[in-house]
């Protein structure tokens, strides 16, 4: 009896998880205002360890200004995805939109303006946008820092293996 009431129930619960599998995506619609979630911006940075053993005092500058290339990150502070394939990016610290286009492949997207003429990609799921900056791009901002009393650029390209940042949106109509 024991045996059967496991069956059944066993029979049940895979009859439901197999339906629940069976319901479409619902699809994903980046039309809309999306505000920067200033607390999910994440900066990461993989260290060559025998290039952070000869160059201390790089690794220092590098975390001392981690905020700094964070904060780089968090700009704009609100991206508009308008029909058929517009953006505009809205900058505190600049008076109008920067306008660009968006192509958009399920939940992923490229968006091109004139700050990433070669394009920057991101992802949705309706609710949350993430914005994907490359290493290219942080050692941009990472020069940008640099001052003649720093080690010079070509010791932060050998050190650094891996250098990436997330921009989170969260979706605010």
């Amino acid at each position: 009896m024991k045996q059967r009431l496991l069956s059944v129930i066993s029979v049940l619960v895979l009859t439901i998880s197999l339906t629940g599998c069976l319901k479409e995506l619902e699809p994903i619609v980046l039309t809309g205002t999306w505000e920067l979630d200033t607390a999910a911006v994440v900066v990461r940075i993989v260290y060559n360890p025998s290039v952070a053993a000869e160059h201390p005092q790089t690794i220092k500058f590098l975390s001392d200004n981690i905020n700094r290339i964070r904060r780089e990150l968090m700009k704009p502070n609100r991206i508009v995805f308008k029909l058929p394939n517009v953006t505009e990016s809205y900058y505190n610290d600049v008076p109008l939109p920067v306008t660009g286009t968006f192509t958009q492949e399920n939940a992923y997207f490229r968006m091109v303006n004139p700050l990433f003429p070669a394009g920057i990609a991101g992802a949705s799921d309706n609710l949350r946008m993430e914005l994907y900056y490359d290493r290219d791009y942080l050692m941009f901002i990472l020069y940008t820092l640099l001052t003649d009393d720093d080690d010079p650029s070509s010791v932060y390209d050998r050190l650094i293996d891996s250098y990436h940042g997330v921009g989170l949106y969260k979706k605010a109509n």
